[in-house]
């Protein structure tokens, strides 16, 4: 059962969560020099408040996180954005800074964690947190959101709720106002960070609870908080509006046939609970077809059922008596809550990230175990020193473990360098995922186009056009990957008619796609010198690209010069054989450069 005395952290229970954030900046020193992974570009380098520094922040509090994707999911997450924009400002575009503030932040998570479970557990031993905060801060599922700048939300979440659970617990403690609001603006801050620190406002009164307050008193506290996250969607909703435009394609949301998502759910619940006790392999993609929709059928979705049934119960017998499992796992339930709504409600993917903080529900619930297994609770008053003396089995298991975790994680963390030695490295891990292949495809014929040697550059490209085979033989309607096929045939071969072939499929099979328009258009201006049909092509086709993104700058560049040169701004498909107002084009036209 959890005490209800509280502590004020002293100097030496510190020196316990400096070593903690330590060990989680060390892990990730070998990332410094890691460069920009899958999103990473839409959160820095593309976005242009970013690159504006501290004068675009008044900006980024206004728009959605993939604003420069031209996508409009609901995505309001503007802190990461503003840490950027603020790195920016004083280092430049630097990816060295980035991932040395992101170990840095994650540290100082570790930091926090200790001193909030010193507070939920103040009668147990400092050993006791401090082995749960080893478990959490090496457990090489977080390797995702710390080498993926993009996922400095997620961090940021996690480490502004147990700022804010630090001072909810000073409160309890001191009385005073300051303590009070400093709680409050920390969960502002963790709200700001991703939307899904919301679920603060369940763990603040469960960690109250737990710290032995009455039912009442747990309720009269969570109070402010819930009006807190009722101000921000309020907020959120001001600045992006209710209009989502949510994409249904099967490659990100392979589950949203109304007869999978529960057993889906169920069975990536399942795959949730092996991930956390058993990470390996880790990969950064678990989309179609990676994890196949699952049906009730399935072994996978039975046995999740019964195992999310069989730990539901067990969680809500035990919370009553403020038993410590039954508070990892129900900070588990609350924390994985968004992923599982996610499948169920959208049909969403499975990825590492979303464990991030139900990790440290499992941490709980591993330490507690074998702490009663060495069934030494009587020793919890005695100097940690002493107590690991004491519980060496149970101490040696957890530090074995946490070894386990840090080999992994200092070895998966040079996986995400780059796109091409990450693509390279995961695509034989999630071997059935069509994303996968397409990615590794994708970064492999950019190499072929940069490569000037032929003989390599040829190697390449067939090696990327046989990963992109791949992604299309999985999913036969994949409109990116088909583009990527004409863009082979139009940067690395210069073979226009295949080159258009695949664009067009390209266009059929992913529409909203403004890749595919921008390079016909290209193709249509290199080939349309004093042909009035392919010019009047080339100019409808950068203008379709801009109506279906209105931040793509190179379609905007493209247009406006291709206007500038022959007097042309077509926005609807000319008719077949329109040839009247012949186009002048100037002396020695130059034809477009191949995109991107």
């Amino acid at each position: 059962m959890v005490a209800s005395t509280l502590k004020k952290p002293t100097g030496s229970l510190r020196l316990y969560a400096i070593t903690v954030a330590i060990v989680g900046f060390a892990l990730y020193l070998n990332t410094v020099k890691s460069g920009y992974v899958l999103d990473d570009l839409y959160a820095i380098p593309k976005n242009q408040f970013v690159m504006q520094g501290i004068s675009g922040i008044p900006k980024l509090m206004t728009i959605d996180f993939w604003y420069f994707a031209n996508m409009k999911l609901g995505y309001y997450r503007p802190l990461s954005l503003i840490t950027f924009a603020i790195e920016n400002s004083f280092f430049g575009e630097n990816t060295t800074v980035n991932h040395f503030d992101n170990a840095l932040l994650y540290g100082l998570s570790g930091f926090m964690l200790f001193l909030v479970l010193m507070q939920l557990f103040p009668s147990r031993n400092p050993a006791f947190s401090f082995l749960i905060s080893l478990v959490f801060i090496t457990h090489p599922i977080h390797t995702e959101v710390v080498a993926n700048l993009k996922s400095r939300d997620e961090i940021l979440s996690f480490l502004n709720t147990f700022i804010a659970l630090y001072f909810v617990f000073r409160y309890s403690l001191t009385k005073k106002r300051k303590d009070l609001i400093w709680s409050i603006v920390f969960f502002y801050l963790a709200l700001l960070s991703k939307e899904t620190a919301v679920v603060g406002i369940v763990l603040i009164p469960l960690f109250l609870f737990y710290s032995g307050l009455k039912i009442p008193v747990v309720l009269k506290r969570t109070v402010p908080y819930a009006a807190i996250a009722v101000l921000f969607f309020l907020q959120k909703n001001y600045f992006l509006g209710s209009s989502v435009h949510m994409p249904r394609d099967i490659i990100n949301y392979p589950y949203v046939g109304s007869n999978v998502r529960l057993p889906s759910m169920f069975n990536i619940f399942r795959i949730c609970l092996q991930k956390l006790i058993y990470p390996l392999p880790l990969s950064s993609d678990y989309s179609y077809n990676q994890i196949p929709a699952s049906h009730w059928s399935d072994i996978g979705a039975i046995t999740g059922l019964v195992l999310f049934l069989a730990l539901a119960f067990l969680c809500i017998k035990g919370i009553l008596k403020r038993t410590i499992w039954s508070l990892g796992l129900a900070i588990f339930f609350i924390t994985i809550a968004p992923l599982l709504g996610f499948v169920l409600l959208r049909g969403g993917i499975f990825a590492e990230r979303f464990l991030y903080a139900p990790c440290l529900g499992y941490a709980i619930i591993l330490v507690y175990a074998l702490d009663l297994i060495a069934n030494q609770q009587k020793d919890r008053l005695v100097k940690p020193f002493d107590w690991i003396k004491t519980n060496a089995i149970a101490t040696g298991v957890v530090l074995t473990l946490c070894s386990f975790y840090s080999v992994a994680t200092v070895q998966r963390n040079p996986a995400w360098k780059d796109n091409i030695t990450l693509f390279r490295t995961d695509v034989n891990k999630s071997p059935n995922s069509a994303h996968m292949h397409n990615y590794y495809g994708t970064s492999l014929i950019q190499a072929a186009e940069a490569e000037n040697d032929t003989t390599k550059k040829r190697a390449l490209d067939v090696e990327g056009l046989a990963e992109l085979r791949k992604a299309i033989a999985i999913d036969s309607m994949f409109g990116e990957a088909y583009c990527e096929i004409g863009f082979s045939f139009q940067g690395v071969y210069n073979v226009n008619d295949s080159a258009k072939k695949y664009f067009l499929k390209a266009i059929e099979t992913a529409p909203e796609y403004p890749i595919s328009y921008m390079n016909l258009g290209v193709i249509y201006q290199n080939t349309g010198y004093k042909n009035p049909a392919r010019c009047k092509l080339a100019s409808y086709y950068y203008n379709k690209a801009i109506e279906i993104d209105p931040n793509y700058e190179e379609a905007i560049q493209r247009a406006a010069a291709f206007k500038k040169l022959t007097g042309l701004d077509v926005h609807e498909m000319p008719e077949e054989g329109d040839n009247n107002a012949p186009v002048i084009l100037p002396a020695n036209t130059t034809v477009a450069t191949k995109p991107r």
